[in-house]
């Protein structure tokens, strides 16, 4: 249990870092499907699949999916903790076999 929570801290620290660029990156791109979303929104989905990919890197796990990255932030978004579920469930995925 204190691997998930030290994992769980560390993309926590990862996404806080990323989220310090929102100012810098307002403007809309598009999702591979052409729907429209915030620049920052992508960025930092992207840099914590790169995290959970280089944590299961090291314990030599395959990469996970941006679709996988997106389900589990599909399971944060709406709660108060965003951040927090955000980071658990990253670190759930680096963890999984």
């Amino acid at each position: 249990m204190s691997e998930l929570r030290n994992l769980t801290a560390r993309l926590l620290h990862v996404l806080a870092e990323a989220q310090k660029e929102r100012p810098q990156r307002d403007s809309l791109t598009e999702r591979a499907d052409g729907t429209p979303e915030l620049e920052w929104v992508a960025y930092e989905r992207n840099v914590m699949k790169a995290e959970v990919n280089r944590i299961r890197a090291e314990a030599g796990r395959g990469p996970v999916s941006l679709a996988q990255i997106e389900r589990v932030e599909g399971q944060a978004v709406g709660h108060l903790d965003y951040s927090s579920k955000f980071a658990l469930y990253c670190a759930e995925l680096a963890l999984s076999a």
